[in-house]
């Protein structure tokens, strides 16, 4: 998919994360999509906010998500966003400088930051997001626009359903399962499973309701 020109969608600092990543990886960007304008020249330039999204989904075309999220609000806009792009016009980008295993599966619209590191055997669903430094271990099965936050470190054998959020420096023991929607608090440590919709924080996680 290099043989197309990139736009990526978002503006702000995780945009430019991923454009970075783009360019070092060979990629051509001519532009971004957001709100407003963002301010980096790695960017491009502004294409326009997200009604241009619709006009450019094209086979010509490939889009990267710039666009990160740290709560279930987040995770579910980027969900949105990601459901009016076809999943082959989805770009799959990982930095030069992580580490992924040839005997893993990476789908479309995955983007693996620098130091990360995919092991053997792990299975990345569309649009899942890792960020720096972070490790997904063998056999690990990643929902779809779930994000693995920096530094985290998901052990082996561990599943997650979609629209999950790992916090940064967060551990996942082996062999658990994590519920779509749910959130595992930065720098907590998850020894059990978590359902659906779920919020854990601390060391060891404990789930929190919270307040409506």
């Amino acid at each position: 998919m290099r043989d197309k020109p990139l736009v990526i969608i978002g503006g702000g600092g995780h945009a430019c994360v991923v454009a970075e990543a783009a360019v070092l990886s060979g990629w051509t960007i001519i532009g971004h999509i957001a709100p407003e304008a963002g301010s980096d020249p790695l960017l491009g330039v502004w294409l326009g906010d997200d009604e241009k999204l619709i006009e450019i989904v094209d086979k010509h075309i490939s889009l990267a998500i710039g666009i990160g999220f740290v709560t279930s609000r987040g995770a579910q806009i980027r969900a949105g966003i990601m459901s009016q792009i076809p999943v082959d016009c989805l770009a799959t980008i990982t930095h030069p400088n992580a580490t992924v295993s040839p005997s893993s599966r990476v789908d479309q619209g995955v983007f693996v930051a620098a130091g990360a590191i995919i092991g053997t055997g792990a299975r990345l669903d569309v649009g899942v997001l890792v960020n720096s430094a972070a490790v997904v271990e063998h056999h690990c099965h990643i929902g779809r626009n779930s994000h693995v936050a920096t530094g985290a470190h998901i052990t082996g054998a561990v599943t997650t359903g979609c629209d999950v959020l790992i916090g940064a420096g967060a551990v996942v023991r082996q062999g658990l399962s994590i519920g779509d929607s749910a959130v595992i608090g930065a720098g907590s440590v998850l020894l059990k499973n978590a359902t659906v919709g779920t919020v854990w924080i601390g060391h060891p996680a404990r789930q929190i309701e919270l307040e409506t």
